[in-house]
């Protein structure tokens, strides 16, 4: 009778515990991004999905969806008002920092909330600065009175956008550079420059190296200097590319200035905000805790996946990638600025 009765009791327990387990045999799971094919995040997210496939239960189909309406602010709160109730964790948001400073920037157009988010995997990310190889310029720092003199355009996608670090770096070192608005995207702002509408440009690392490097191999464009990677609190060279300088080195070589004050923490403050842990997959905070649980495990088999690490690093680059208890104080970072950066720059975003 007991062992009757204790049977009943463990298949009773089966039963509860499966009725509660995550399964996405034979489904398709979605990663939302909100910007064009081509660009970094939609390099990154195609790079994740078939690790995804790998590590999530029942190894489900992984497909990347460009939602580009209203651009990144527009499809971001899309996701939200689309999906921001989902608990099955079915489609995911990618995020990224043309979304994290708009943020930031308290953006009139923003309805989305990183409070409604639950962020179950992130990375970082830098970014390369590249002009034309018919410009003349070879090396940034030697050729800066070139670059000084010469009329520049760069294509953003939006002053509130990401493209804020380039402009303010820009302007820190005294480039005659026009902001022409308007792009979709970085993938929009490499398409202008190879059609010769604008002078220079940049790309996150994952864009960068599938679409530019080629075309520096080929003689077609020059790289000039990297935004850098975060160590210890301190922007230092981007390990990915050693032999670019970072902003904060050109910076100091070519104004004689040690890279400090006011414009250089502001500066600072948004490439944390915006690189230094810049793309995280996300799942509505309302999600059942056992999915929750379930893309956490997932996110962790990719890091500690020797073979999944091997491709990310090879077409993302070489940079961090946070999981578990990590995720909440690498967001807070990504998504909030101190007090006197954010009056500069809400100042210097009205020039602009």
């Amino acid at each position: 009778m007991l062992n009757k009765l204790i049977a009943t009791l463990v298949a009773s327990v089966m039963m509860i515990s499966s009725a509660f387990a995550v399964d996405y045999s034979g489904k398709t799971v979605t990663m939302w991004i909100p910007f064009k094919a081509g660009g970094g995040s939609d390099t990154w997210a195609r790079a994740l999905a078939p690790i995804l496939s790998k590590s999530l239960p029942g190894n489900p189909s992984v497909v990347v969806k460009n939602v580009t309406e209203g651009k990144a602010i527009g499809a971001s709160n899309k996701y939200f008002a689309e999906h921001g109730k989902d608990k099955d964790g079915v489609v995911v948001f990618g995020t990224s920092g043309s979304v994290q400073l708009p943020f930031i920037f308290k953006d009139k157009r923003v309805r989305y909330r990183y409070k409604d988010m639950y962020p179950v995997f992130a990375s970082g990310t830098g970014g390369v600065v590249y002009v034309r190889s018919d410009s003349g310029v070879k090396d940034i720092i030697k050729d800066f009175n070139k670059i000084k003199s010469s009329k520049l355009v760069y294509g953003s996608q939006g002053k509130t956008s990401l493209d804020a670090v380039p402009i303010l770096a820009f302007d820190m070192l005294g480039m005659n550079t026009k902001v022409v608005y308007g792009m979709k995207g970085r993938k929009g702002g490499r398409a202008a420059i190879l059609r010769g509408e604008t002078t220079i440009d940049y790309q996150t690392t994952a864009s960068y190296l599938k679409h530019v490097k080629p075309l520096v191999g080929k003689g077609e464009m020059v790289p000039l200097m990297t935004w850098g990677a975060l160590k210890n609190g301190k922007v230092v060279r981007d390990p990915n590319f050693p032999n670019l300088p970072s902003f904060p080195e050109v910076y100091e070589k070519v104004t004689g200035k040690k890279f400090k004050g006011t414009e250089a923490k502001a500066w600072t403050a948004m490439f944390t905000a915006g690189f230094a842990t810049q793309k995280y997959i996300m799942l509505p905070k309302s999600a059942k805790g056992s999915v929750k649980k379930a893309w956490t495990k997932a996110a962790a088999n990719i890091v500690n996946d020797p073979s999944a690490m091997k491709v990310i690093n090879k077409k993302l680059g070489k940079y961090d990638q946070v999981t578990g208890k990590a995720l909440k104080p690498a967001l807070k970072k990504a998504t909030s600025i101190d007090s006197a950066s954010n009056k500069f720059l809400q100042a210097w975003k009205a020039k602009k």
